[in-house]
């Protein structure tokens, strides 16, 4: 993988995050301009996705899922004060696993 595809992986999964933040404010507030914000970050963020996918479907998808998952949690415990339990840690360790095996993937399976 490029750099290139991992920058823009992580700024679509960055872009997704932040959009969810400001629909977060924006159902806590009720403010249109965390709207706003959330609908212009949503929709570059999807333009920026397209070119992630374009470059390959499955593991593109995969990543961005599991940087998605990741970020928000960050999100979550720094922003908004949750904790996590023993489980969800565990998960979250698979999903760095996973995201550590795709990118040290070299080979395409083929039938």
């Amino acid at each position: 993988m490029t750099a290139v595809y991992w920058l823009s992986l992580l700024a679509s999964s960055g872009g997704f995050a932040s959009g969810s933040y400001f629909l977060k404010r924006y159902a806590d507030l009720g403010s249109l301009a965390d709207l706003g914000c959330a609908f212009a970050i949503f929709a570059l963020s999807n333009l920026i996705y397209v070119n992630v996918l374009a470059k390959g479907l499955g593991q593109g998808v995969a990543m961005s899922s599991m940087t998605h998952l990741i970020l928000m949690t960050i999100i979550g415990i720094t922003a908004f004060g949750e904790r996590l339990t023993y489980h969800q840690v565990g998960g979250l360790m698979f999903a760095l696993c996973s995201i550590w095996l795709f990118a040290n993937s070299t080979q395409s399976v083929t039938n």
